[in-house]
C-alpha cells in the first residue's frame, strides 16, 4: 500500500471542507421539491446516487477529468466542487489516480428531502500515479476515512450537496 490513496482523498478531503471554490465552476443549486418525509425508497435512491457519484468520481480521476459530466449526475455544491477541484489539482500536477475506493455507506439520518449517510472510504486501493512515466506518485499509504455525505432531493433528482471526509485512520 502506499501513501497516493491518502494523497487522493487529501487533495478532496481540503477541497471539501473549504469555503474557497474557486477552481470549480459556479453553478446555482437546483430547486428542491415539496418536502416530503423520506422512505425506504428515498434512503435506497440517496445510498444509489452516494455510490453512483463514487464511481463516477472514480472514473474521473483516472484521467484527471475535472469536468466530467457524469460528476454533475450524481454531485452538486460543496460535493461537486470536492471532486472538480481534486481532479484540476491532479491535472496540474500530471497525476491520475488508478484503482478505485473501497466504501460501506448507510443511512444515519433523515429529514424531508434530505438523508444523511456515513461512510468509512478505504483509500488503500485507489492510488496516484504520475502520468509521465506511470509510477506512484509517493510512498505514502491509503486507509480508511470517515466520511460524512448529505444527498438532497432535487428538482432534477437526488444529489450528493455535501460531502466531508476525515484523515486516515478516522474509522
Amino acid at each position: 500500500m502506499t501513501a497516493v490513496g491518502l494523497a487522493v482523498l487529501s487533495v478532496v478531503v481540503a477541497g471539501c471542507n473549504s469555503s474557497d471554490s474557486s477552481t470549480a465552476k459556479k453553478t446555482t443549486p437546483p430547486s428542491t421539491a415539496s418536502p416530503t418525509s423520506s422512505t425506504p425508497v428515498s434512503q435506497a435512491e440517496a445510498l444509489a446516487t452516494y455510490r453512483n457519484l463514487w464511481a463516477a468520481a472514480t472514473k474521473a480521476a483516472a484521467t484527471s477529468a475535472a469536468e466530467d459530466p457524469e460528476l454533475r449526475k450524481y454531485a452538486h455544491d460543496d460535493a461537486l466542487a470536492y471532486f472538480v477541484g481534486s481532479n484540476l489539482d491532479n491535472k496540474e500536477k500530471g497525476l491520475v489516480a488508478k484503482g478505485e475506493p473501497g466504501i460501506s455507506p448507510r443511512v444515519v439520518g433523515e429529514s424531508e428531502d434530505r438523508v444523511t449517510v456515513a461512510d468509512c472510504v478505504d483509500s488503500s486501493r485507489w492510488l496516484k500515479y504520475r502520468v509521465s512515466d506511470g509510477q506512484l506518485a509517493d510512498d505514502v499509504p491509503g486507509g480508511h476515512h470517515r466520511a460524512e455525505a448529505t444527498v438532497t432531493r432535487t428538482a432534477v433528482g437526488w444529489r450528493v450537496t455535501h460531502l466531508s471526509i476525515e484523515g486516515v485512520g478516522t474509522c
